[in-house]
């Protein structure tokens, strides 16, 4: 198996959530970003990709909806996973999970229903601290296990 992630990150929260996915399977890491070709990015050597996400009003980053609009899949041999953080306001979690979901299977993509989420340092005192060395060791075991 030859996975990728894939993130975008405002405040550094899903970077720093990446970054442990990626030390934890030893694989390639892509950050997305406003300033980013998308189209330079191919998935035709990956058969397992990590998106990974920040919420903002029940959608994934503006970056990374950009990016899964665009993206051209080659081939139909490829699974994903997605991780977010949020502020843990309401169902944005839920309502990001079915966007992206929605966007992957327009594309004949399987998007897993297990997805990892944790809290993000937000506003001021709010989820300070987060993501933590719990969550980030949550974020481990998901990868391991999610394939």
């Amino acid at each position: 198996m030859n996975p990728v992630v894939i993130y975008s990150t405002k405040g550094g929260n899903t970077k720093k959530v990446a970054l442990e996915i990626v030390k934890e399977l030893n694989c390639k890491v892509i950050k997305i970003s406003g300033d980013l070709d998308f189209s330079t990015i191919s998935l035709k050597d990956f058969d397992f990709v990590f998106i990974g996400t920040w919420v903002r009003g029940g959608e994934p980053s503006p970056d990374m909806l950009r990016f899964l609009k665009q993206l051209n899949l080659e081939d139909n041999d490829r699974q994903f996973a997605l991780f977010m953080t949020w502020a843990g306001g309401g169902i944005s979690d839920i309502l990001t999970f079915n966007r992206v979901k929605q966007i992957l299977e327009a594309k004949n993509q399987r998007l897993f229903e297990d997805c990892f989420k944790c809290f993000g340092k937000t506003f001021g005192l709010v989820r300070r601290g987060h993501p933590d060395a719990q969550d980030l060791a949550n974020a481990r075991k998901w990868a391991r296990n999610v394939r």
